[in-house]
C-alpha cells in the first residue's frame, strides 16, 4: 500500500512539475518581446541638423563683459531677475565674432531638417538629444543678436534675428521625437519674445516684411500628429530593445535611468539646476520601481507593447480635431509602465498650441502694426487687413473650439486695440485677459487657466 501511495505521489508530483514547466515555458514564450524595428526615414543632404550642429562650434560665448548667456542676479527691489547685458562695445565686439556662427545658422534655415537614425539603432538616437541642447542655445545667440542690433538703433536687423529664432524652432520639430517639439516651442518662445520688445518701434516696411516671413513659415511647420507618430515609433523600438536585452528589474531599472536622463536634460534646457533627491524620494522611487517589476508577472511585455502603440495613434488621431480642453485622451492602458509615460505627451499637445496660437497673434499684431503706419489709423475689422493686403488670409484661432475661427478683435478708443485667443479653456472671454490667483496678469499661460490670450498682455 505504501509502495502504491509513493508511486502515486511521486507520479503526481512529476505531473505537476511537468504542468509547471510546460506552464512556465508557455508564458515566457508568451511575454517574449514583439519583434519590432525602427523605421527608416529619409534624411536630406545637405541635413539641416549638421549645419546648426556646426553653427553652434562657431559660436563665441563670451567677450569681455558681454556674454551670450549672462549670469543672473536678483534685484529685490524689483523683484525678479537681471540678466545683465554687458557695455554696448563690448556687444558690439562679440556679434561681430559671432556672424560666422550666425551666417552657418541662416544657411541651416534654408535646408530640411532631419534627426539621424537608422533602423534599431536606438542608442544612436538617444545621443541626438544633447544637439537639441545646443540648438536651443543657438536660439540665444539670435536674442542676444536681435536685442545688441536694437540698441545699435538697426530694428530691421533686431526684427530679423528674431524671426530667425522664431524659424529655427519651426524647423527642429521636423522629423524628430517630441524632443524636438519641446526644443522648438523654447526656441519659438525666445524669438517671440524679443519681437515683441521691439514690435512697436518697426516702421511699416519692417513690419510687412516680418509679416510675410511669418505666412510663409506656417505652412511648412510639422504637425504635431506626425510628432506623436514619431515618438510613438521610437517608444516602441526602445521598449522592444529594452524588453528583449533584460530581465523586469533590469528594464525598469534602466527604465528610471533614461527618465531620469531626460528630465535633467530638458531641465538644462529650459536653464534649471537639477535637484538632488531627497532620501524619501529615493525610497519611493524604489518602491514605485519593486511595484512595477512585479506587473510583469501578469501585465505580458505584448500587451504592454501593444497598448503603447495603441494609446499613441489614437492620441495623434485625435490631435487633428478641433481644440476641445475638455475632451477625454484615449483609453490609458492598465500597466503602471504605461501610465507613467504616456500622460506627458498630452500635456505636450497644449505647449504646441500654445505655440502656434502666441506666433499667429504676433503676425496679426504686425500687420496692424503697418496698416496704423501707412492708413493712420486702426481697421474696423480684421478682414481689412485682407483686402488690404496686409494679410494674405486671416489665421484660425488654435484655441478656438472649432476650425476656421479667427482670433477676436476690437478696435478702442484712443487710437488702441485688443487683440485675442479664446485661450486654453477655449472660451471667447471677449479679450478678458489671463490672470493669476493674486489678480495680476500671467505671461506663462497654463493648461487650466481661464481667461483670453490676450496680444501684448499675456504674451511676450
Amino acid at each position: 500500500m505504501n509502495k502504491v501511495k509513493k508511486a502515486l505521489a511521486l507520479g503526481c508530483g512529476t505531473s505537476l512539475a511537468l504542468l509547471v514547466g510546460l506552464g512556465g515555458t508557455l508564458w515566457i514564450r508568451g511575454n517574449a518581446a514583439p519583434e519590432y524595428t525602427l523605421p527608416e526615414w529619409k534624411v536630406p543632404t545637405p541635413n539641416a541638423y549638421d549645419t546648426l550642429t556646426e553653427a553652434k562650434k562657431l559660436e563665441v560665448s563670451k567677450l569681455g563683459k558681454a556674454a551670450i548667456n549672462p549670469e543672473a542676479h536678483y534685484d529685490k527691489k524689483a523683484q525678479k531677475y537681471i540678466y545683465p547685458l554687458g557695455p554696448l562695445d563690448d556687444r558690439k565686439a562679440l556679434l561681430e565674432k559671432n556672424q560666422p556662427a550666425i551666417a552657418k545658422l541662416r544657411e541651416a534655415l534654408t535646408q530640411e531638417f532631419a534627426t539621424p537614425r537608422k533602423p534599431g539603432d536606438i542608442q544612436a538616437l538617444a545621443d541626438n538629444f544633447p544637439h537639441f541642447a545646443e540648438f536651443r542655445e543657438l536660439a540665444r545667440l539670435l536674442m542676444f543678436a536681435s536685442r545688441t542690433y536694437a540698441d545699435l538703433g538697426q530694428n530691421d536687423e533686431a526684427s530679423r534675428c528674431a524671426l530667425d529664432a522664431i524659424t529655427l524652432g519651426a524647423l527642429v520639430s521636423h522629423r524628430s521625437q517630441l524632443i524636438g517639439n519641446l526644443v522648438g516651442v523654447a526656441c519659438e518662445a525666445i524669438g517671440r519674445k524679443v519681437l515683441w520688445e521691439r514690435v512697436d518701434a518697426l516702421d511699416a516696411k519692417t513690419a510687412r516684411a516680418a509679416v510675410a516671413r511669418l505666412e510663409a513659415l506656417e505652412p511648412t511647420r510639422y504637425s504635431f500628429e506626425n510628432v506623436l507618430l514619431n515618438e510613438r515609433d521610437f517608444n516602441q523600438a526602445n521598449t522592444y530593445v529594452n524588453f528583449k536585452n533584460s530581465n523586469a528589474w533590469q528594464y525598469t531599472s534602466s527604465y528610471f535611468s533614461q527618465i531620469d536622463e531626460a528630465q535633467t536634460v530638458t531641465g538644462a534646457m529650459m536653464g534649471e539646476e537639477p535637484e538632488k533627491p531627497s532620501a524619501l524620494d529615493r525610497a519611493k522611487l524604489l518602491g514605485t520601481q519593486v511595484w512595477m517589476t512585479g506587473q510583469f508577472v501578469w501585465q505580458t511585455k505584448k500587451v504592454i507593447f501593444a497598448e503603447s502603440g495603441r494609446y499613441m495613434t489614437e492620441l495623434a488621431a485625435q490631435s487633428k480635431l478641433p481644440y476641445d480642453p475638455k475632451r477625454p485622451g484615449p483609453r490609458m492602458p492598465t500597466d503602471p509602465i504605461n501610465q507613467l509615460i504616456l500622460p506627458v505627451f498630452q500635456q505636450a499637445g497644449q505647449k504646441d498650441t500654445a505655440t502656434r496660437a502666441e506666433t499667429a497673434l504676433a503676425r496679426v499684431y504686425l500687420a496692424l502694426r503697418a496698416y496704423r503706419l501707412e492708413k493712420g489709423e486702426y481697421p474696423s475689422t480684421l478682414a481689412e487687413l485682407v483686402s488690404a493686403d496686409y494679410l494674405k488670409a486671416l489665421p484660425d484661432d488654435p484655441y478656438a473650439m472649432r476650425f476656421g475661427q479667427p482670433f477676436g478683435y476690437r478696435r478702442e478708443a484712443g487710437d488702441t486695440f485688443t487683440l485675442w485667443s479664446c485661450g486654453p479653456d477655449g472660451d471667447d472671454d471677449n479679450g478678458r485677459a489671463i490672470k493669476k490667483g493674486d489678480g495680476t496678469v500671467s505671461r506663462y499661460v497654463q493648461t487650466n487657466d481661464e481667461g483670453d490670450l490676450v496680444a501684448r498682455v499675456n504674451t511676450y
